[in-house]
C-alpha cells in the first residue's frame, strides 16, 4: 500500500492539483449568468445622453457627471454590465432606494465579473449614472478636447447598449 502511495504522489501533484487550480481560475474569470434575463420589450427615458464639463484644470481634480435612466415601460429592466471608455473615468449607479453601487471602469483593466452589475430597474423607478472624470489621470498629455463614453449594458429588447457620455476641454 505505500509503495501505492508513493507512486501516485506525483500524479497527484502533476495532474489533479494543475487541474484543479485551472478549474477554479475558469470559474472565477466566468463571465456572470444574469439571472432572469430574457429580453424585455420595456422602454427607458434618459434625461440626458451627453454632459459638457467646458474648460477644466488639471489641477482642478475628479469631476462628476450625472445622467438620469428612467423605466418608462411596464416590465423591468435588468442592469447587467456597466463600464467606461477610459481610465481615467469611473462609473457608479445611483439607486432609487439610496444604495450605491461599486466604481466600475474600462473594460480590459479588470475581470469580466467586475463589471457585474446584476440589478433591476422596475417600471417608473429612475437609477442615476454617476460619471467621474479625473482629468489628471494623463498627465501632460491630457490636455486638449477629450470625449468619454459610459455603456450600460440591459437586457432591452431595442437598443439594449445605453450610452452616455461628457466632453471637456483639458488644461494644465
Amino acid at each position: 500500500m505505500r509503495d501505492f502511495i508513493n507512486t501516485i504522489k506525483p500524479v497527484l501533484f502533476l495532474l489533479i492539483i494543475p487541474s484543479i487550480i485551472i478549474f477554479g481560475v475558469i470559474f472565477i474569470t466566468q463571465k456572470p449568468v444574469y439571472t432572469n434575463a430574457k429580453t424585455s420589450n420595456s422602454s427607458i427615458g434618459l434625461d440626458k445622453t451627453n454632459f459638457d464639463f467646458g474648460t477644466i484644470s488639471q489641477k482642478s481634480g475628479l469631476v462628476d457627471a450625472f445622467y438620469g435612466v428612467t423605466n418608462t415601460g411596464r416590465g423591468d429592466i435588468i442592469l447587467k454590465e456597466l463600464y467606461t471608455s477610459c481610465g481615467c473615468t469611473k462609473a457608479q449607479l445611483l439607486y432609487a432606494d439610496g444604495s450605491v453601487s461599486g466604481l466600475y471602469s474600462m473594460k480590459g483593466q479588470a475581470n469580466p465579473q467586475d463589471f457585474y452589475v446584476g440589478r433591476s430597474i422596475k417600471p417608473g423607478e429612475t437609477v442615476k449614472i454617476k460619471a467621474t472624470f479625473d482629468p489628471n489621470a494623463h498627465g501632460s498629455q491630457g490636455v486638449g478636447y477629450i470625449k468619454r463614453n459610459i455603456m450600460l449594458d440591459t437586457n432591452l429588447k431595442d437598443n439594449s447598449l445605453i450610452q452616455v457620455s461628457f466632453e471637456a476641454e483639458v488644461t494644465k
